[in-house]
């Protein structure tokens, strides 16, 4: 009865399934496959440790000793770093001029970028060309571009005061102007930053189901209810990556501000990188310039965590 049973059930399993099963038992990964993975990694993660976490770990070292420019000794210093910097007048109006400059750039920049991918999703013909085009202000050497940009608002000869005379409005000292200075390096974040937010809503726009937009239609939501409704909750991850690379590059402003303006006049236009800059190679106080670039690291990180919370939805409950 056994042996019948047993031919019984050999006989409904499809043909060639034992051999395949064996198989299946037998077949080990070989070694290429399981260490392939790190391999192609093992680039990008040596060049992150040298470029990246190596120099931020030296940061967070270093901002506790007073650090002779010229060598020698380290001296071991504590807290004193952070209390000077703290306390220091010039440190405090950069970290506002930063807050300024950021909330003044990021806004813009999500708007236009935003506008200006929907401009170019909707275009039938030439899609690419404009799509180019828009993104070439952020393929644009930066130093370069600053260099151009202090000629057009310089105050004399300058193109925006040229355009400004033909209107009957008087100059402005755009760059040697306590009032304008960090308005202008702004306007020039502003022209870089939407160019690159852009091409991520234009990157997020595709995401959004063609079948989505038609039923909208057929329920008479169109317009800015469609798009504050459907296209942005669908568009949730790019939205957030443009918000954080934009926060990114508005906080890690350095080319422009010393180009054009080298954070004046009287510090008007002076950022958090700039200042750090300022303090450990023309103050000479590596120690202080080590305590300022690590709190600005640890506010990078933090919006690192942010990003990761809300895609990871955390922050729904």
């Amino acid at each position: 009865m056994t042996a019948t049973l047993n031919s019984r059930a050999d006989e409904k399993k499809p043909p060639g399934s034992s051999s395949t099963d064996a198989k299946q038992s037998d077949y080990r990964p070989s070694p290429w496959r399981r260490w392939a993975p790190v391999i192609m990694v093992s680039p990008m993660a040596i060049l992150a440790s040298i470029f990246i976490f190596l120099p931020a770990v030296l940061t967070f070292i270093g901002s506790w000793f007073t650090i002779p420019l010229a060598g020698g000794e380290w001296g071991f210093v504590g807290f004193a770093n952070y209390q000077r910097i703290f306390s220091d007048a010039r440190v405090i109006q950069a970290i506002i001029n930063t807050i300024v400059y950021s909330v003044g750039t990021i806004v813009p920049s999500l708007v236009i970028g935003l506008l200006l991918a929907l401009a170019a999703d909707s275009l039938t013909r030439g899609r690419a060309l404009v799509r180019t085009l828009l993104f070439l202000p952020m393929t644009a050497n930066l130093v370069a571009m600053a260099v151009v940009f202090t000629f057009m608002f310089d105050f004399r000869s300058g193109v925006a005061n040229s355009l400004l005379g033909m209107v009957g409005v008087a100059p402005i000292n755009w760059l040697g102007s306590t009032d304008y200075s960090l308005l202008t390096v702004a306007l020039v974040g502003i022209w870089r930053t939407a160019s690159f937010t852009m091409m991520i809503f234009f990157a997020g726009l595709a995401t959004v189901p063609d079948t989505m937009h038609e039923a909208a239609r057929m329920e008479g939501i169109n317009g800015w209810t469609r798009l504050v409704k459907i296209t942005l909750p669908v568009m949730k991850p790019s939205v957030v990556f443009a918000v954080v690379m934009a926060v990114l590059q508005s906080v890690q402003a350095f080319d422009t501000v010393r180009v054009m303006t080298d954070g004046g006049p009287q510090h008007s236009s002076e950022l958090i990188l700039t200042m750090a800059w300022r303090m450990g190679f023309q103050y000479f106080d590596l120690g202080a310039a080590s305590a300022l670039s690590f709190l600005m690291v640890l506010a990078l990180l933090a919006v690192g965590l942010w990003q990761r919370k809300v895609l990871s939805g955390k922050d729904e409950r």
